[in-house]
């Protein structure tokens, strides 16, 4: 006798504070998937801050080295917005692709009023960017740098990568200009952190006309603290 199939689990949902965090969750996965279309990791954290409740941190992955002797650095954004719940989610840790965020926000967005409630995407995505993880705590503040600055050298960079690059250039000569565009470093001796780390803070809109942001560093990890978001970045390894 076969025995009924049991009935599967229902999607975790999270359900966002407000329709500003539809908005902002949609275009973060947008800008994202036009620098690098590699996934969004999910990660519910279930009491965050001194009010205890739940908060959600969205990563991505601006730059990432294809493996060791890659001179590519290593660039991520964060992005974090409270919860009002995270129904069967509160353990969730979870890679899904950029265009099933999108997908979902998209709809979101077309009710009315604002549909809050999150299902998150049943796929998974396998990156190997989600193993470059920086440290939660340890991090000490080392300076500040003005968003023009940070932009300028995004903006410079940008235009060289895309004059140095052929029209139809192959992956490892892509590769080769991004690590002489971004694997320099900025900050002169003291500091030092990877010039991608301006490009990922100008692509994923963290920049403000006027804006400063806070640099701090936790052993090869440098994270820079803006209002909109944050970019942690490494060098590239050396072999």
């Amino acid at each position: 006798m076969t025995e009924p199939s049991a009935a599967p689990a229902p999607a975790p949902v999270l359900r966002l504070a407000d329709e500003r965090a539809v908005r902002d969750l949609e275009q973060f996965a947008t800008r994202a998937r036009r620098v690098s279309d590699t996934g969004m990791r999910l990660h519910v954290v279930p009491e965050a801050g001194p009010s205890r409740t739940p908060m959600l941190a969205q990563w991505v992955s601006v730059l990432q080295p294809a493996g060791l002797g890659d001179e590519v650095p290593v660039v991520l954004g964060l992005r974090t917005v409270p919860l009002a719940t995270a129904e069967m989610a509160a353990d969730l840790d979870a890679v899904v692709a950029l265009g099933a965020v999108t997908e979902r926000t998209a709809r979101m967005r077309s009710r009315q009023p604002v549909d809050l409630d999150f299902s998150v995407p049943p796929g998974r995505e396998q990156v190997t960017w989600t193993a470059l993880t920086p440290p939660r705590s340890g991090w000490t503040p080392a300076a500040e740098v003005a968003d023009e600055e940070l932009a300028d050298v995004a903006e410079r960079g940008v235009a060289a990568v895309r004059e140095a690059l052929p029209e139809n250039p192959g992956e490892a000569m892509v590769r080769k200009v991004r690590a002489q565009m971004w694997g320099p470093l900025l900050g002169g001796d003291a500091l030092g952190f990877p010039a991608g780390m301006a490009f990922g803070a100008h692509a994923l809109g963290f920049l403000q006309p006027g804006g400063r942001a806070r640099l701090n560093t936790a052993g090869p990890w440098t994270r820079l603290d803006t209002p909109g978001g944050f970019v942690l970045g490494r060098p590239a390894m050396a072999v």
